[in-house]
Parts: structure tokens; C-alpha cells; sequence
């Protein structure tokens, strides 16, 4: 009777085994399926991020482009404008002297402040106030000593790229 018994529990348990199994298989596998459908969203996900943000550079850079290009014309427009003659002969005229004469009187003006100010030291020098060493630095650490060398460097810069350029 034991026999039977085992035999029958053995019988009715290997019937559903096989289910059972195939249950956990499926399971594991849908639970598989699941991660990688979650995995391959998120790298989709990720991927359309990134290429929103080169579309998004592409479309800033092609903005600046177009923003430089326009300013530059605007400024062209604006160069042409100032260089074409009026028709007016004393407005044609002002505007022929007025940058050269501009450029003379600052020159004069500061000629002339230079030369009161160096003028000066040198009279404390001559009255023994300063010792040379010093009379030199307080002229050439000045405004005035600093704007002449930033004029000349200006001057020989200018000369040697225009040199280059022509060779």
C-alpha cells in the first residue's frame, strides 16, 4: 500500500513538475526581458540626450555665425556710409581735417603737459631734491614716460607687421 501511495504522489508530482519548471523559466526569462528592455531604454534614452545636446550646440554655433556674420555687415554698411562724400563741400571738408586735427591737438596737448611735468622734475634735480636715478624713474614710471613707450611700441609693432605682411 505504501508503494502505491509513493507511487501515486510520485506520478501526480512529476505531472506538475515539468510545469512548475517551465513556470520558473518563464519567469526568469520574462523577468530577463524586462531588464533588458528597462537597459536598452535607458541607453536610447541616453542616446537622444546626447544627441539633443549636439543638436542643440550645433544650432548655438550656427546662431553665433549668423549674429557675426550679420554684425559684420551692419558694420560694413556703417564704414561705407561714413566714407561716402556728403555732396556738401564744407561738411565734406570738416570731415576730411577733422580726425588729423583731432589727432595734432591731442599730440600738442600732450607735448605740452609732458613738458611742464618733465620740466618740473628736472628743476627738483637741479635744486638737488632727487638724485638722477630717481629723477629718471619718477619720468619714465609716469603716465607720460608709459604713454610715450606704449606709443613707440605701438609704432615699431605696427612697422614690423606691415613688414611681414608685404614680404
Amino acid at each position: 500500500m505504501i508503494t502505491a501511495l509513493v507511487s501515486a504522489l510520485t506520478g501526480l508530482v512529476s505531472g506538475v513538475v515539468p510545469d512548475i519548471i517551465k513556470e520558473v523559466r518563464d519567469s526568469r526569462n520574462a523577468t530577463r526581458e524586462v531588464q533588458f528592455l528597462k537597459l536598452q531604454h535607458q541607453f536610447q534614452l541616453e542616446r537622444m540626450k546626447f544627441d539633443a545636446g549636439a543638436k542643440m550646440d550645433e544650432a548655438g554655433a550656427n546662431i553665433v555665425a549668423e549674429e557675426v556674420k550679420a554684425m559684420r555687415e551692419h558694420l560694413t554698411a556703417i564704414v561705407e556710409s561714413q566714407a561716402k562724400p556728403t555732396g556738401i563741400a564744407w561738411i565734406d571738408g570738416f570731415n576730411s581735417i577733422l580726425r588729423p586735427l583731432t589727432a595734432a591737438l591731442v599730440m600738442v596737448l600732450f607735448v605740452v603737459t609732458a613738458s611742464f611735468f618733465v620740466a618740473g622734475v628736472m628743476e627738483q634735480y637741479a635744486a638737488g631734491a632727487i638724485d638722477a636715478p630717481t629723477m629718471a624713474n619718477v619720468i619714465w614710471a609716469s603716465l607720460v614716460g608709459e604713454s610715450i613707450q606704449a606709443v613707440l611700441a605701438f609704432l615699431f609693432g605696427y612697422r614690423s607687421a606691415r613688414k611681414a605682411s608685404v614680404a
